[in-house]
């Protein structure tokens, strides 16, 4: 499978599309889903218009305010043809088209299945677009890097993972990925999102 360009707006309209019937299925508004998440209004207004695209990290915080599984926001109800296997084949990972302020790209792996534990995504990250803050997000991580080399920064300690390389850590810890050298760099990353009430999220927001 090949994810050009075409397919990162899709993927980018499907997630815009899924939260904002998510929200209003919870009778939420904007202001009440950003303080829930930590995020701001203008952010989620820009996520649900589809101008921008979210880290997994926020789309992880939505997915605990909202009560659903991150992968939810994937899910192709039309696809679901296999639901005990799913088989995904060739995939590539997109270029940035843009800097999203992220810095990386991603492409979900295996969004037919439904109800997964883990959540796969196969990233691209790029040299010179540093990521502007740390991620932080509920659950667990698992990352292996494919190809490249890349630091990888868990709150106030640094390492250096090159192609082989692998980190599993608990993402509720800030952490951050940067590109060293010139060249992008391939990484499975798959996360798991711990089940949390939505009352707890408010609270720590």
């Amino acid at each position: 499978m090949y994810v050009t360009y075409s397919d990162m707006e899709y993927l980018r309209k499907k997630i815009s599309d899924k939260i904002k019937k998510l929200r209003k299925t919870k009778g939420l508004d904007q202001q009440t889903l950003a303080q829930r998440t930590g995020l701001t209004r203008s952010y989620i207004s820009l996520l649900e218009g589809g101008k921008k695209m979210a880290a997994i990290s926020s789309l992880s915080r939505i997915a605990d305010a909202l009560g659903v599984r991150v992968g939810e926001f994937f899910e192709d109800n039309h696809s679901f043809l296999k639901p005990r296997i799913v088989i995904t084949k060739n995939t590539q990972a997109s270029p940035l088209s843009e800097k999203n302020g992220i810095g990386y790209t991603y492409t979900p792996l295996s969004r037919e299945k439904r109800g997964k534990t883990m959540d796969p995504f196969l990233i691209r990250l790029e040299p010179y677009n540093v990521q502007k803050h740390a991620f932080v997000h509920k659950g667990e991580e698992f990352n292996y890097v494919l190809q490249g080399t890349l630091k990888f920064t868990y709150e106030n300690e640094e390492f250096i993972l090159e192609t082989g390389d692998s980190a599993y850590f608990d993402s509720s810890v800030p952490h951050k990925l940067e590109v060293i050298g010139e060249h992008p760099v391939y990484v499975i990353s798959v996360n798991t999102t711990l089940s949390a009430d939505p009352e707890d999220i408010k609270s720590q927001s």
